[in-house]
């Protein structure tokens, strides 16, 4: 389901989440980056690779959405797809005006995470050839 040759940043402040998401990815073949800071997440972007980006949506001092505008406005990061969860019961609309792809709400289903996961680095990589 999962290709080796897919890597996926996931920031969350919620290190039980980070590492949940990380375990399910990469039993399914991704290579994962988990970080809980918006610091750390721009470092990795600009060092690696990645084809996806998973983030909460309120993160310690850092509003996501923020984050998640501030790569869809930048010519090197505006493609890579961003899927945004949060448990606030408002978040949906807020997270897809701020540009992300896909919103999922807390708690989530892992089948649902990884059918939009898969689909959206196709499109990327198709989109890309």
């Amino acid at each position: 389901m999962g290709s080796l040759n897919s890597s996926i940043l996931v920031l969350d402040d919620d290190p039980d989440i980070g590492i949940m998401i990380k375990m399910m990815l990469e039993y399914k073949g991704y290579s994962v980056v988990v970080t809980d800071r918006a610091e750390k997440a721009e470092e990795i972007l600009s060092t690696e690779q990645m084809d996806l980006i998973i983030m909460d949506m309120l993160l310690s001092g850092v509003n996501g959405t923020d984050i998640c505008t501030s790569l869809k406005q930048n010519p090197n990061t505006s493609s890579l797809p961003i899927i945004m969860i949060s448990a606030h019961p408002n978040a949906k609309q807020i997270c897809l005006d701020a540009g992300a792809n896909e919103f999922m709400a807390k708690p989530f289903d892992i089948m649902d995470m990884l059918s939009k996961i898969n689909r959206l680095i196709s499109d990327k990589k198709q989109t890309n050839n």
